[in-house]
C-alpha cells in the first residue's frame, strides 16, 4: 500500500499512517512519502515504538522523504496505560 502525506504537518501524518497500518496484516507493507521532515521523524519514532520494521523507501523527489514500513509479528497499535500506584490508602 502507498500513502502520500505531502502537505500535512504533525500530528496529522502519523495519525493517517496509524489508520492505514491498522488495516494491514503481518508481512504487509506501507510506503509513505511526504514533504515535511518532522513528519518523517515522528512516523519513524511511532513505528519503532509499536514494533513495526522501518527502512528507507524508494527514492523520493528532492525535498521529500520515503519510508517503508512492514508489519511484523510483534507490531501492535495497542496503547498501554501505566498502572496506577498500588498504594491507594493515601500513605
Amino acid at each position: 500500500m502507498e500513502l502520500d502525506v505531502s502537505g500535512l504537518v504533525c500530528p496529522q501524518p502519523t495519525a493517517v499512517v496509524r489508520r492505514c497500518l491498522a488495516e494491514l496484516e503481518t508481512g504487509e507493507e506501507l510506503v509513505v512519502t511526504g514533504d515535511y521532515p518532522p513528519a518523517e521523524r515522528s512516523i519513524r519514532r511511532f513505528c519503532y515504538k509499536h514494533g513495526f520494521a522501518v527502512s528507507e523507501g524508494p527514492p523520493a523527489d528532492e525535498g521529500e522523504f520515503s519510508v517503508r514500513i512492514v508489519v511484523t509479528e510483534s507490531a501492535s497499535l495497542e496503547t498501554t496505560v501505566p498502572a496506577e500506584s498500588a498504594d491507594t490508602d493515601g500513605e
